[in-house]
C-alpha cells in the first residue's frame, strides 16, 4: 500500500530503496524518519566527530545515493547536527548533512516512539566528551534496553541507523 509521508503518524513504518523507517516527527512540513533497525554494523571512526567519521562516509557512499536515486535527491531536506558532547563541549561544532544518525537530545526527546524498534546497540552522532576536557575517544550509543551508554570509536558491532528528513509529499510503502 501506498501513502504520503504526510498521512503517517508517529511510529509507522515506511519503505523507501529496500530501507524500513518509521516516521518520527513531522518539522517545517517535512518528515523525519529513522531506520527501524541498523542497516550496517561500523566502527565510529577515528574519533568521535561525525562530521569526520567512517559512518558518514558509508552512509553517503551506500545508503544514501540508493535512496536519491528511488526517490529523487530533491525529496531529502539537508539538515543541522549538532554535535555538541554530553559534556558541553563544543568542539565539533554542527554538521549539515542529508543522511546522519540521531543525536542524544534528539533520541531523549523522542524516546517513546524510540522505544517501539529497541532491541539492538546503535550510534548517536552526540560525542560522550573531546579533547577540549578529556579526550576524543568515546561516543555515545543506545543499549538494546534503550539506555544511553557509551563506546569507544573504534568498538565495532555497533549499529548505524539513518536519520533523514524527507518531502512530506512523496508517496511510501507502508506496513510492517
Amino acid at each position: 500500500m501506498k501513502k504520503q509521508l504526510s498521512e503517517l503518524k508517529a511510529g509507522e513504518v515506511f519503505s523507501v530503496a529496500g530501507y524500513e523507517f518509521f516516521k518520527v516527527c513531522e518539522e517545517n512540513g517535512n518528515t523525519v524518519a529513522v531506520a527501524k533497525k541498523s542497516v550496517f554494523d561500523s566502527k565510529f571512526g577515528k574519533n568521535n566527530n561525525f562530521a569526520e567519521s567512517e559512518i558518514i562516509d558509508r552512509l553517503n557512499k551506500d545508503v544514501l545515493l540508493v535512496i536519491e536515486k528511488e526517490i529523487g535527491a530533491e525529496n531529502i531536506v539537508e539538515h543541522e547536527v549538532d554535535l555538541l558532547s554530553l559534556d558541553g563541549s563544543d568542539k565539533w561544532g554542527k554538521a549539515n548533512c542529508k543522511i546522519s544518525i540521531p543525536t542524544f537530545d534528539f533520541y531523549r526527546k523522542h524516546v517513546k516512539t524510540f522505544d517501539k524498534y529497541k532491541g539492538e546497540w546503535f550510534w548517536l552522532a552526540t560525542p560522550d566528551t573531546t579533547s577540549d576536557h578529556y579526550n576524543d575517544n568515546w561516543c555515545s550509543c543506545v543499549s538494546p534496553n534503550g539506555r544511553v551508554n557509551y563506546g569507544n570509536c573504534n568498538d565495532n558491532g555497533i549499529g548505524v541507523r539513518p536519520f533523514l528528513t524527507f518531502v512530506s509529499s512523496i508517496s511510501v510503502s507502508c506496513g510492517e
